[in-house]
């Protein structure tokens, strides 16, 4: 039985083949580690920007997610938690909880489906209109403050880019 010991220009080679291979791997690495922390940093800036870690989103004593269950109540026929659910990623419990203090604060009603008595029929009372109203109208204001002094063409040039993303980042 014979033993291959490998020359020591194999060994030297093997040693180049490693260090360019990991070297590229490292690079790789460094770049998707530099294309996270980019992406994490304006996160960060516009969550800042529209403050969405304010306890009261947007001068309500609602949450985000709150505000954002009640945009879609509003802004659907015959809404059921299932439809907010298929808008909205949201756990299944949370929502519940969402629905249950809306009702105790008389800003929804829930009413059996008379299609389909297993799902209930949510929809905004008076007082859950008015409560919409202020947060959209106080969004519609941030949103204008903040771009209010960009240009017309910054203005159409910031909603080009945020279409891009929209695409981009909807593609499976």
């Amino acid at each position: 039985m014979s033993l291959f010991i490998p020359s020591s220009f194999e060994v030297v080679q093997q040693k180049i083949l490693d260090k360019v291979k990991y070297f590229e791997y490292d690079e790789r690495m460094a770049q998707t580690q530099e294309f996270v922390e980019k992406i994490r940093s304006f996160n960060r800036f516009y969550t800042n920007i529209i403050g969405l870690l304010e306890q009261h989103f947007l001068d309500t004593p609602f949450s985000l997610t709150e505000g954002r269950v009640l945009y879609e109540i509003s802004h659907m026929e015959e809404g059921s938690a299932k439809k907010i659910r298929e808008n909205i990623v949201i756990d299944e419990g949370y929502l519940s909880r969402i629905i249950d203090k809306f009702i105790k604060k008389g800003l929804i009603t829930k009413t059996p489906s008379t299609k389909d008595r297993r799902l209930h029929i949510i929809v905004l009372t008076k007082k859950g209109q008015d409560e919409f109203s202020k947060l959209n109208e106080n969004s519609n204001r941030l949103i204008s403050q903040i771009t209010e002094k960009l240009s017309e063409e910054e203005r159409e040039d910031l909603i080009g880019m945020m279409e891009g993303i929209r695409e981009l980042l909807s593609r499976n």
